[in-house]
């Protein structure tokens, strides 16, 4: 038998572990900083913009911001999936 965790349960593992808080934040800045670079080569695939990621405890867990690159720019599905009601400029 296992324990599987999303990242997002990891991070709460994180946050509420007996680790100090310095170990805390360093590796939830792993993670965050890991995201930020997977997204943005996404974003670049698609041709839109990505924006720091970031985990919030109890907020969405770890998350990161995708905006067009240009006015009038079609949100890509794969995209929009995510978060089917969020704004997109």
């Amino acid at each position: 038998m296992t324990k599987i965790l999303n990242v997002n349960d990891l991070c709460d593992a994180i946050a509420a572990s007996t680790l100090d808080e310095v170990t805390q934040r360093a590796l939830i800045d792993v993670l965050e900083s890991s995201v930020a670079r997977v997204a943005k080569v996404l974003a670049d695939h698609y041709g839109i913009i990505s924006e720091h990621a970031e985990y919030e405890g109890g907020f969405g867990g770890l998350c990161v911001n995708f905006r067009p690159a240009y006015e009038g720019q079609e949100c890509p599905d794969v995209i929009d999936e995510g978060d089917e009601g969020g704004d997109w400029p």
